[in-house]
């Protein structure tokens, strides 16, 4: 098992593009977060220092579409934001312990980080 450290939490590494352009890194059952080091998908820049990553997205994984509203209250709270298309939560991708999932953009690190560690905060 191969890791990496993500705003000081050991996050389980899950894929890696071809050309190592970006990461799948697993931070906990709830969150996984892709990161780029050279960011050339043109997401919005979030870097983190103890990555590497210049940017990355998160995605979060729940039960049911209310928990998904609980979700995406909080996220709109701390800045965090979804395209349009993405409002809604789509089938599990990228976290396997879950049902359904989110995808998020605009979280710092910092946040994320928060929320690993303390899972109650998306009790749903």
């Amino acid at each position: 098992m191969e890791t990496i450290k993500f705003a000081g939490i050991e996050g389980e590494i899950i894929e890696s593009s071809p050309h190592s352009n970006y990461l799948v890194v697993r931070l906990s059952d709830r969150i996984t977060i892709i990161g780029t080091f050279s960011n050339q998908f043109h997401w919005e820049e979030m870097p983190d220092a103890s990555s590497g990553f210049e940017s990355f997205i998160t995605y979060i994984g729940v039960r049911s579409t209310a928990g998904a509203e609980k979700v995406k209250e909080i996220v709109a709270g701390v800045g965090g934001y979804f395209y349009s298309k993405e409002q809604q939560p789509r089938l599990r991708k990228r976290v396997e312990a879950f049902p359904l999932e989110l995808k998020v953009r605009g979280l710092t690190a910092e946040f994320v980080a928060e929320v690993v560690r303390k899972q109650a905060k998306f009790n749903c």
